[in-house]
């Protein structure tokens, strides 16, 4: 009886239509390999070298501002630390040439065995051209006191394929999201503006993922400006970011830099991850 009941689910199967690859999938897939290939040559070399491996010719990150970071690695030493890290979420444009990765970094030192580690979370935005490498456009993170998201799995999506309408634009949202921050307040534009699985990364706060645990965080009532320096779309017109720095009112000095990840979500641009970093 057991073999006939074997024998009918192998036939089944073999009637079965084979699973349906996504090409979209597969990048956010090869996003993610590329990030750990990037972590495990930090480990293996240091993280200099990695760094001037995988990010790309005009690709940024912050020392003081926003800065090249092949140019500013190539004239100084590698810092005598071990970085490691892995990515748990990345996210992909439909188009397959821009995405996010994020996830857990750590610290040791080289030099004194008997230092405490340093945890954060990262988030870089990746690029490439065709079927060429992915490359590191743009770099940003925090750091907090214990290690998180060290256990979780690895988390892949695909953005569904929904372009803006002409004039609709990242640079757009970015002034809608600023004016509502003006006009009814910081928690209520991330609340209105947000995706449903926003994520918000602050330093000092272990990262919060989901749009409910991103609204309750205490620091939304502070009120800032946010001054953009650049911004980027995929050619699907459904994923981009803008970058730049905030201040606690216009033409003040800048408080920190920001990088806000937006995507398409219900007819509109919507957060889907924002980092902000604070001047040391």
């Amino acid at each position: 009886m057991r073999r006939a009941a074997l024998l009918l689910a192998l036939a089944a199967a073999a009637c079965a239509p084979a699973p349906v690859r996504s090409p979209a999938m597969d990048d956010a897939r090869s996003l993610a390999a590329a990030e750990s290939a990037f972590a495990a040559h930090s480990v293996r070399e240091d993280m200099r070298v990695a760094f001037l491996a995988n990010f790309g010719g005009d690709g940024v990150f912050v020392r003081g501002g926003w800065v090249n970071a092949r140019e500013w690695l190539t004239p100084r030493p590698a810092p005598a630390i071990v970085l490691d890290w892995r990515p748990a979420y990345t996210e992909v444009a439909a188009s397959g040439e821009m995405g996010l990765s994020t996830g857990p970094w750590k610290i040791t030192s080289k030099a004194d065995a008997n230092a405490a580690p340093a945890y954060g979370q990262f988030v870089s935005i990746w690029k490439r051209d065709g079927g060429g490498p992915w490359r590191v456009e743009v770099d940003l993170g925090i750091s907090h006191p214990q290690p998180t998201y060290w256990d979780r799995g690895l988390e892949t999506v695909a953005v569904t394929a929904e372009p803006a309408q002409a004039g609709d634009t990242i640079e757009a949202a970015e002034r809608r999201f600023a004016d509502d921050v003006r006009a009814s307040g910081t928690r209520a534009a991330y609340a209105r503006h947000g995706a449903s699985a926003l994520r918000l990364y602050r330093n000092g706060a272990s990262p919060m993922a989901g749009k409910q645990a991103s609204l309750a965080w205490p620091g939304l009532d502070e009120r800032r400006e946010w001054m953009v320096e650049k911004s980027e779309t995929a050619r699907s017109g459904d994923f981009g970011y803008a970058r730049g720095a905030y201040a606690a009112a216009q033409g003040a000095r800048p408080d920190g830099w920001y990088l806000r990840v937006w995507h398409r979500e219900a007819g509109a641009w919507r957060i889907a991850l924002d980092v902000a970093n604070p001047r040391q």
